[in-house]
């Protein structure tokens, strides 16, 4: 039994031993599935990357606009602050639509704020206008002991900051003159200083007579400047000096450094795309907020951009009105998003393309480049108590 069973299987198996394996046609099916596999997983991953290449691209230009924000609202808020009221109308300037980048599609606004840095207000005996030197009433550095250091003990605690001397405005004198302190004489009750030329908002400019100095005030003084440099090539501006970058979609601070005596421009954020400003206030001397709109409101319709209704330039009588002003910000993702494929939908038009912004033009086509808008309202804080208690007695 044993022989036969052997000879039948050699027979059918032809004298070799059965084996077991995959046709080609099984193979090549295999390997179609498994390719297929691959190139969904591949696909999957190459998806999910782009999405978070522009997911970290989004979080970098809301990082952006957010830290400028920050910066500008808080020196708006403390606008003038230390400075004599009657100089209100020299606190703050505004430029609507900088004409410096006139080759682009719009124009992005600047605003030049005027404040004291520091609680320093000392009270003038005597000065004569390009003396260089003042002489204050006594006792006027003890009122500022800061520190055991610093104020009134140590002078050079003053030295090379950057003064505002003011006449009295009692006197009708509107001037001042910007100083870097040289020196300071403790007993004598003397600032030394040399004058520095730049240009004051509203053209604040020294003058007067030494009678109108007379019970007037020297304080510590910022002057600051945020624009936007729109092109990577703002004129008169060198890349590489003074802080200047030369690369576009840039916003700085322009500040003057007693340290080394130049204007430096200190770059705050990139990919901002748009910087925009408004006004609102008490523009007619009624001791209330100004209904614009006139729908019996005081809401973000009262708003006016830099030059409307009122085409002024630089005019005090206007700017001392001022009492709030509202902030845009614009930011755009450096490159174009690569998760979205074909025209954006109309839905999308502004998010993908850039959007009106007060009195700047929205973009004809989308860009595919991400925006993120960020809007905030800066009271000025020690020029609108008094607007506000009237407001609030009308029942605004």
């Amino acid at each position: 039994m044993k022989n036969e069973w052997y000879h039948t299987c050699k027979k059918r198996t032809g004298g070799h031993r059965l084996e077991k394996g995959f046709t080609l046609m099984e193979f090549m099916i295999a390997s179609a599935i498994m390719l297929v596999v691959v190139l969904a997983t591949l696909s999957l991953y190459m998806e999910s990357n782009r999405i978070s290449v522009d997911q970290q691209q989004f979080t970098e230009i809301q990082h952006d606009a957010r830290a400028a924000m920050f910066f500008i609202s808080r020196d708006l808020k403390s606008l003038g602050a230390g400075l004599p009221e009657e100089f209100g109308g020299y606190y703050l300037q505004g430029v609507n639509n900088d004409p410096n980048q006139s080759s682009l599609d719009f124009q992005s606004d600047r605003l030049t704020i005027l404040g004291n840095a520091d609680p320093l207000r000392l009270l003038i005996q005597s000065y004569t206008p390009g003396t260089g030197t003042i002489n204050l009433e006594p006792n006027e550095y003890i009122h500022y002991p800061y520190t055991d250091t610093v104020y009134p003990d140590d002078a050079t605690g003053y030295l090379n900051r950057l003064i505002l001397i003011c006449p009295n405005p009692t006197q009708n004198s509107v001037n001042a003159e910007l100083g870097q302190i040289t020196g300071v004489d403790l007993m004598a009750n003397q600032i030394s200083f040399t004058t520095i030329n730049i240009s004051l908002p509203n053209n604040l400019q020294p003058g007067g007579v030494e009678g109108d100095y007379v019970a007037g005030t020297v304080q510590f003084i910022e002057l600051k400047t945020y624009w936007l440099d729109m092109d990577g090539n703002y004129p008169g501006l060198s890349a590489g000096s003074d802080g200047y970058i030369g690369e576009p979609n840039v916003l700085y601070v322009s500040r003057f450094n007693p340290s080394t005596g130049v204007l430096e421009h200190q770059p705050l954020a990139r990919n901002i795309e748009d910087l925009q400003f408004q006004y609102h206030g008490d523009l007619d001397g009624a001791a209330g907020l100004d209904d614009n709109n006139n729908n019996g409101l005081i809401d973000n319709g009262d708003f006016l951009n830099w030059d409307d209704l009122r085409m002024w330039t630089d005019d005090p009588t206007v700017v001392i009105g001022i009492r709030r002003v509202r902030i845009f910000i614009l930011a755009r993702t450096l490159n174009a998003y690569t998760s979205i494929s074909g025209t954006p939908p109309a839905m999308a038009r502004y998010v993908y393309g850039k959007p009106p912004i007060a009195d700047s033009p929205a973009a004809a086509q989308p860009d595919k480049h991400r925006r993120f808008l960020l809007d905030s309202t800066s009271n000025i804080r020690n020029m609108s108590l008094g607007v506000y208690n009237a407001a609030h007695d009308q029942g605004y």
